[in-house]
């Protein structure tokens, strides 16, 4: 698999090194009279969002979850979000197994292998130099690693040493169902078996390259590799099993023999998840443009899958999603931050650190306003409502299955959220009830002065009027549906969406700014001179600043794009978007 994924990442420019933006401003000490200057505002990078490539996955349950990938980085899943726990410039980390969530191991390139204790993650002695592609154990001192040139190493609980097993050129993949009886696979069909004395050469049936092994059993495993090639053991001999596939498949694990997974890609049709029902193989998921390497799971409703371009995703039995996005941000105060995303995530900003909240949903939420840090809620699929009490999330009945896009309030009792085919929802302390919109356009941006002064905006384009009495709409001229909406009073309002911006000044919704490199998604300001957009483009920027005509783009340093802004200051601004990326504005770290 590390010989594909290597071939992939030398074609693509987009894996250059990210120029550093941050400026440091100092002050002249000739004059002690006269205080310093405030310190120039710069954004820096909160939490960087998934790794470009992510290889594999393994778990010791669905919350507590390792992946691996590009730049020696290592995430944690703990079943509320995902974190970052190591990150390097080098090497690419092609494989991970653990035997618990206390002792877990890592391979790559240049013969690494990271060990972790359940503590931190240290660098093992491996005495190759050749890149490691899979690893796997019976036990924490029994385990397995593959590589280039037949590399197959050993590791008895107190230290790795090589094993010679012949000249059968790469080996991708190793799976055992104990330690006497393990199997690697690799290039031109090879697949080696190890009975506990030593390793011997098995008729595979394919000449194809083989990327990946798995089993329920020694009489019941699979191979997968390049041109859709699945091959199975059955404890005597190994026979081809159509997949109907053309795709390079990169990785196979399942729940039981007739509830199999396969991930991998084609260079026509994109990502593709294939399902073996003991009987014949189906397609699940098939998308242009994707590349997925990894795939584990804890049961067979609940699959994790990583790949290219930043993806994670989860299977719930029913649907496959990305579990990484941010939708929306919003603050009771600056060390007081939340943040909303799929599969039901929510983080929190404490003033040091982001860290998961557990929610009870792994439904898509794509807004949230509070009245405080202790009167929060959050909207989204399929009629999600959630509200945070301080200490918990609680799921509220909402009376509607339509996907919620945005919420906001003037109190806690006096609440608005709105969302698909127009619905517009009012809570008055006590239930939620729908209200009359008069469209069937999806909303998905709302923002208000007071409870008699709210505006919504979304598709088509649309702009609604609340007065404390009925929804109105008003006039808009803009080609491009609206996504967000922000407002320093009721006359001085400024909504996003696709390339414009619109501003309000209490009698009509000119059009202030327009850009065709701009996919506006969010907007927020500290005052209507000091106005911050976010698009989900990075050509020129993701973030911008300005107020009136005049916009500029401002400098971050990542390739991610962002959803939402918000922020309890014109210095203390928070981003959040694609694959969890979180950029905060602020004075430079001195």
């Amino acid at each position: 698999m590390a010989n594909v994924i290597n071939k992939m990442m030398s074609n693509w420019e987009c894996l250059a090194c990210l120029l550093s933006t941050c400026l440091v401003l100092t002050c002249s000490s000739r004059n002690p009279a006269q205080p310093p200057p405030e310190p120039a505002l710069g954004w820096s990078i909160q939490q960087r969002g998934t790794p470009l490539i992510l290889t594999s996955l393994w778990g010791s349950s669905s919350k507590d979850v390792f992946a691996v990938g590009q730049d020696r980085t290592v995430l944690h899943y703990d079943g509320n979000s995902w974190k970052e726990m190591t990150h390097g410039t080098a090497p690419l980390l092609c494989s991970v197994w653990g035997s618990s969530g206390k002792d877990v191991f890592a391979v790559g390139e240049y013969g690494t292998i990271l060990h972790y204790d359940g503590f931190s993650w240290t660098d093992m002695i491996s005495w190759s130099s050749w890149r490691l592609s899979g690893v796997w154990g019976s036990s924490g001192s029994d385990v397995f690693a593959v590589g280039d040139y037949s590399t197959i190493l050993h590791y008895d609980g107190e230290k790795w040493s090589k094993t010679a097993v012949g000249a059968y050129g790469w080996l991708s993949g190793v799976w055992g169902s104990s330690g006497s009886d393990v199997f690697a696979v690799g290039a031109g069909g090879v697949i080696l078996h190890y009975d506990g004395i030593s390793w011997g050469r098995m008729v595979s049936s394919t000449s194809a390259d083989l990327l990946g092994v798995w089993g329920t059993s020694g009489g019941d495993v699979f191979a997968v590799g390049t041109g859709g090639t699945v091959v199975h053991y059955d404890g005597t001999r190994w026979k081809t099993i159509p997949s109907g596939a053309s795709a390079d498949l990169m990785s196979v694990w399942g729940a039981s023999s007739s509830d199999v997974f396969v991930v991998g890609y084609a260079s026509l049709s994109g990502e593709i998840i294939l399902h073996y029902d003991g009987s014949s193989w189906s397609t699940l998921r098939s998308t242009r443009g994707g590349y997925l390497f990894g795939v584990w799971g804890a049961s067979g409703n609940n699959v994790f899958v990583v790949g290219y371009d930043n993806v994670i995703l989860h299977y719930d039995g029913a649907d496959w999603r990305e579990m990484t996005d941010l939708h929306r941000v919003w603050g009771s105060s600056g060390s007081d931050v939340f943040a909303v995303g799929n599969c039901g995530v929510v983080l929190h900003y404490d003033g040091n650190s982001w860290n998961g909240m557990s929610t009870g949903t792994s439904r898509t939420l794509y807004g949230i306003w509070g009245s405080s840090g202790r009167d929060v809620f959050a909207v989204g699929e399929a009629g999600t409502i959630l509200h945070f009490d301080g200490i918990h999330w609680n799921g509220v009945n909402s009376g509607t299955v339509a996907d919620l896009f945005g919420v906001w309030g003037s109190s806690g009792s006096n609440v608005f959220a709105v969302g698909e085919g127009g619905i517009i929802l009012h809570y008055s302390g006590m239930n939620w009830n729908s209200m009359a919109s008069g469209t069937p356009a999806d909303l998905r941006g709302i923002w208000g002065s007071s409870g008699s002064q709210v505006f919504t905006v979304g598709d088509g384009p649309i702009i609604l009027h609340y007065d404390g009495k009925s929804w109105t709409r008003m006039t808009a001229k803009a080609d491009f549906d609206l996504w967000d909406i922000w407002g320093s009073s009721g006359s001085d309002v400024f909504v996003v969406g696709g390339q414009v911006i619109l501003h309000y000044d209490g009698i009509s919704w000119p059009l202030v700014a327009t850009d065709p490199s701009w996919s506006l998604s969010g907007v927020w300001g500290s005052s209507g001179t000091d106005v911050f957009a976010v698009s989900y483009s990075s050509n020129p920027t993701g973030i911008l600043h300005g107020g009136g005509s005049t916009w500029h783009s401002m400098s971050v340093e990542t390739d991610r794009s962002f959803l939402s802004v918000w922020g309890s200051s014109g210095s203390d601004v928070f981003a959040v978007g694609q694959n969890g990326v979180i950029a905060h504005l602020g004075p430079p770290k001195m």
